[in-house]
């Protein structure tokens, strides 16, 4: 089953033209984390869906269990990636996601609930990677296949490190304003908080 809502098509829609060599360009201006020749490219987008998804329409939802399958390249239109701290809480707008963008990949490695919303702030064409059809490349293409697993793993570390960076910004501005609090304190405060739960 889908992941996204289909448009109907329309004598005008995008669905009519074939979005291959869109899904080829894309990937070839990825940035340095995912290196695939035009070759490569055409082969991986033969693996992939195309989905239309009206504005409006949310087509992740953050810590749906049932979502986990697949990630998407956003290849027309943007999408509005969303956090929420609970599922009472309103979501915080976290980017605008334009064409070119890779979303859900975290997705497509383990079967982890998604860990943002994803709503189309526009008419949005993506093309879908299912983990199915990523092992069906991987078993039928290996190279390109272990071309894209690098690829993720690159941009999860990017990713990985941008976050330790401004966790680390997030601690010296808070040590800054609040002199009395630093490292030794709060690790006591844990302790303690950890011995009174025992």
């Amino acid at each position: 089953m889908s992941l996204f809502l289909r448009a109907r098509p329309r004598l005008s829609s995008p669905a009519l033209r074939d979005w291959t060599p869109r899904i080829v360009e894309v990937l070839l201006n990825m940035p340095a984390w995912l290196r695939l020749s035009k070759a490569e490219a055409g082969i991986l987008a033969g693996y992939m869906d195309i989905q239309f998804v009206p504005a409006g329409i949310v087509f992740i939802r953050q810590d749906d269990p049932s979502q986990t399958d697949g990630m998407m390249l956003l290849l027309d239109g943007e999408v509005s990636v969303e956090k929420s701290t609970s599922q009472q809480s309103d979501s915080l707008v976290v980017s605008i996601a334009q064409p070119g963008a890779l979303l859900g990949e975290m997705g497509i490695l383990n079967d982890a609930p998604r860990s943002a919303t994803c709503v189309a702030y526009t008419d949005a064409v993506l093309a879908l990677l299912t983990r199915e059809a990523l092992e069906r490349l991987v078993h039928e293409f290996p190279l390109v296949g272990a071309k894209l697993a690098l690829g993720i793993a690159s941009r999860l570390a990017e990713r990985l490190r941008a976050t330790s960076s401004k966790l680390s910004t997030l601690s010296q501005v808070t040590a800054a304003m609040h002199p009395t609090l630093d490292a030794s304190t709060l690790a006591g405060g844990l302790k303690r908080n950890k011995a009174r739960r025992r």
